[in-house]
């Protein structure tokens, strides 16, 4: 199951601190308590090793055209050719969710930003992935609704869209583990997004996964290109429940103490 989250900055974070998230199978991994790091943190942290997760980071795009084959769309961020990310049109109880591949992503120009500063803008084509015959006549209805001019029963050709039309795009991104801790995680990726930006992550516990959100409260670039950058990150768990708290407590005493 796959959630969705605005990539916005989060108020009211609590003391800055470095953490971690993951992804487990369990087998007898043990780690080394990390010694502390200036102030005194609230919860220890741990030093992980083969632990693994995802987290979904969402991407702001236009879209251009759409037809049943795939969209092109228009975005501030190039997209990675071959990349898969989801995408999920429509709202509430009509949702749906497909995967789409990128075949082609142009820089076509720059427009003035938010702060008045030339930001990049790219076109970017994607197609979805497998035959869509159980999702083509929902993704019909969908353009019924949301494209400007009305459909034939047989879509044949790509349409624009209204705006204000209901269509999401997501890329999800692995990470290897490096600490732990029941407020966060240090992890390595191929990803630099801005501090305060907040991800929806899959955890997988003992072979159980655990969708939990977070906040980025560290970022340390280490290299790559800009298309394909490797970070240091620092997560901080947002709104955790009685049950994902007390899975994380199990692993930590059962595999890392």
């Amino acid at each position: 199951m796959i959630l969705w989250r605005q990539d916005v900055p989060v108020r009211g974070s609590p003391e800055r601190r470095e953490p971690g998230i993951r992804h487990a199978d369990g087998g007898g991994r043990r780690g080394t308590m990390a010694q502390p790091e200036g102030k005194r943190r609230r919860f220890r942290r741990y030093e992980v090793h083969d632990l693994y997760g995802s987290l979904l980071f969402r991407v702001d795009v236009t879209v251009l055209n759409l037809s049943v084959a795939g969209m092109a769309v228009e975005t501030n961020r190039q997209l990675k050719l071959g990349k898969v990310y989801s995408m999920r049109f429509g709202e509430g109880e009509s949702v749906l969710d497909l995967d789409g591949t990128v075949k082609w992503c142009h820089l076509v120009g720059t427009q003035a930003g938010a702060g008045g500063d030339a930001v990049t803008v790219y076109h970017a084509g994607l197609a979805f992935d497998g035959t869509l015959t159980e999702k083509s006549q929902r993704l019909v209805d969908f353009m019924q609704e949301h494209v400007v001019l009305a459909l034939a029963k047989r879509v044949i050709g790509r349409f624009k869209v209204k705006a204000g039309a209901a269509v999401a795009l997501a890329a999800r991104y692995d990470f290897e583990v490096l600490k732990l801790s029941l407020s966060g995680m240090l992890v390595k990726t191929r990803l630099l997004p801005q501090k305060d930006s907040a991800f929806d992550m899959e955890l997988r516990i003992e072979g159980h996964p655990i969708e939990v959100a977070g906040r980025v409260a560290f970022v340390e670039r280490l290299g790559g290109t800009d298309a394909d950058p490797e970070s240091h990150l620092g997560i901080e768990f947002l709104d955790l429940d009685d049950t994902r708290i007390q899975a994380l407590k199990a692993f930590i005493a059962e595999e890392l103490e």
